[in-house]
This record gives structure tokens, sequence and C-alpha cells, in this order.
């Protein structure tokens, strides 16, 4: 890929896949005692890996996931313990290092399974941090994790990094289709497009509504209404820019398409449609809500959801039980120790905690 494409992909459109070579590098000047950092081959997840371990001597294993991201990836089954696998023996790693300790990123539980990986390589697989930032002083502990090191933070910081990337692609179809039928509209249809995604991504957390697209239709209903009062006020005609208003609606939904699975912790809006639909093939592009070896701890009635809500309250992962949502009509499944599919549950929009095991 071009240095102006990877720049596309990586600032305006990360729906695209964004391929790293694989294989296996040395960061700083490792050793036959290095420890061994296993990540996906999508450009941008490598540059952050780097970067958050310059000054360090160690090994990066960078495993073939078609260019996607670690959590799509492993919730899209394009990294999974056979990808692992197959990058420990082509890469012949056993040759290099003494030990046999691969560290696993964190956000590869829904696809990796550690067992296999270790009765197919003999290398002990263990899950990292969350975020490569703390991959330094998760070694510098000895490999034990603080709850820092476990948590997602779904907040403003987090919103912001999606912001830009996740909608121009978004924007942009809408905006070619005016440049050629209806050019005198583009520069409404850019403002009041930003102007509404500003709005669900600042205000997410106070407006109502189980889904991502439900809260992008309240909103689109409040603005509309209050369009329709402005108009009724000065102009005697409540529908006098109807147009605008209906493409409102519209801009909102689109912009509210994928909300729920990049701006929070719930399971992705576009991603149930798609399995709807029978295109589950594309899920690794919306997959990031299937949290596998992470389990949801959830015994929140209504009241304790709004007030977690409010609480910032996080998510609290523990194995071997189906715990029912009490009030709720939801059910979080756990298939085992090791895997757990979340599927469907209502989530608080701000931090969740990943307590990730192995055995």
């Amino acid at each position: 890929m071009s240095a102006v494409s990877a720049w596309f992909v990586a600032h305006l459109c990360r729906w695209l896949p964004d391929a790293a070579p694989t294989g296996l590098f040395a960061v700083g000047n490792p050793d036959r005692s290095s420890p061994v950092i296993v990540t996906a081959n999508y450009s941008q997840t490598v540059e952050r890996v780097k970067r958050a371990l310059e000054g360090h001597d160690v090994w990066l294993l960078v495993t073939n996931t078609g260019g996607i991201n670690v959590w799509c990836a492993a919730g899209g089954r394009l990294l999974t313990a056979q990808r692992v696998i197959d990058a420990v023996k082509v890469s012949r790693l056993e040759q290099k290092i003494d030990h046999r300790n691969l560290i696993l990123p964190a956000l590869s539980a829904p696809g990796v399974d550690p067992r296999l990986v270790t009765k197919e390589t003999g290398f002990r697989a263990r899950f990292g941090p969350v975020y490569a930032r703390d991959i330094p002083a998760y070694l510098a502990a000895g490999k034990k994790k603080t709850e820092a090191m476990c948590r997602f933070d779904f907040g403003l910081a987090h919103r912001l990094d999606m912001f830009l990337p996740m909608n121009f692609p978004i924007y942009l179809i809408g905006a070619l289709v005016l440049a050629v039928f209806a050019r005198q509209y583009l520069v409404g249809y850019t403002a009041l497009f930003w102007g509404a995604v500003a709005l669900l991504y600042l205000l997410l957390d106070v407006i109502p509504g189980r889904t991502g697209w439900r809260q992008a239709l309240f909103s689109a209903v409040v603005v509309v209404a209050g369009w329709v009062a402005v108009d009724w006020y000065r102009l005697t005609d409540p529908f006098a820019h109807w147009g605008w208003q209906l493409a409102t609606v519209a801009v909102f939904f689109a912009a509210g398409f994928d909300l729920a699975g990049t701006a929070s912790a719930r399971r992705s809006d576009a991603e149930l449609m798609m399995h709807q639909l029978g295109f589950s093939k594309f899920g690794s592009l919306f997959s990031e809500k299937e949290l596998g070896e992470i389990h949801l701890l959830r015994n929140l009635s209504d009241r304790g959801v709004r007030r977690a809500r409010r609480r910032s309250k996080e998510h609290i992962y523990r194995p071997r039980r189906v715990l029912r949502l009490r009030r709720l009509r939801h059910a979080v499944p756990v298939r085992s120790a090791v895997t757990a599919v979340l599927r469907k549950a209502r989530a608080p929009r701000i931090t969740m905690r990943l307590r990730v095991t192995s055995s």
C-alpha cells in the first residue's frame, strides 16, 4: 500500500484493511531471553505497538489477519489460535529464543484459544494488557496486570479517535452524490452531517436509547422538532424547510450507522443488520463486541443501569456462569471457562473492564 493510501486508511477510512508485513521483528536489540509480543498485521496496530516499545528489547510477532485490527480480526475469526500457531512455526521462533512464552493482545481473546496454541507449539500463551502503551509497565511488573491494564475505555478520547476515520466514508458517499447532481446543497449537507456526528459523539451518554440507531433517531426527532418550531414562529409555516428536515433525519441515521459499535461498549447495530440480511461473512467489520473469553458479570437492574451510566460503572467479567440481567430479557451465555460470547447485552457506555483468563 502506498504512503498516500495508507494515510487515507489510517486517518480517513478505517473501514478498509491496511496490511503490514507479517513475521518476527526485532524491536531494539532483543536476545534469546527477550519477551515475545504477538499482534495483528494492521498497520496502525503495528506502529502503535512499536512506539509503545521504544527503548525496550523485545520480539514482535506479527500474525496475518488480512490487515484487520486485533479486536475485529478476533471477532471475525481472522485472528485465531491457528493463525498464531502458523506465525510461530513459519518464523521458527523456537530457534531464536530460549523461553517458551507468548504475550497475546487482550482483545484477541474472542478468537484465540491459548490452550490450543500451547498444545501445538509448546509455547505458553497468556493475554497481556488491553492497550499497547501499558506493555512496558506490564513487563516491568513481571507480567502482572493491574486493574487499569484490564480496562478498555469508551470515553471521549476514544470517540475523538474514531470521529473522523469512521464517519468520513459515510460523509463522502453523500458528498459525491451531491457534487454531481445538486452542488448547491453540498455546503449545507457538510455542516449538517458533521454537526450531527458531533452531537451524537459528544452527548452519547445522555441521549436516550438502547441502541445507536434509536439514539440517532431520537436526536433527529429533537432537532427536527426544534426546526419546525422555529419555522412556525418566524415564517408561520412549520414545514417551510421540509426538504432539509427530511435530510436531517437521513443524516442522523447515517451518522448513527455504527454508533453503538464504534463509540460504546454495546454490540454493533450494523453487525446485527448484516447478520439478519445473511451477510455474516462481513462480520469482521463490525464484530468488535463479540467478547469471546471475556466474561460479563451483570447484576444490574434497569435502575442500576441508569445509575451505572452516571457513575461510569465498569463491566466485570466472570467465567463458568450464565448470568441473567434482572428485569431485563437478555442473558449472557458462557460456553466454558475459556470461551464465552457476549450477545445483545445492554451495556453502560463509558468504561468496561476486561478480565481475560487463560488456563
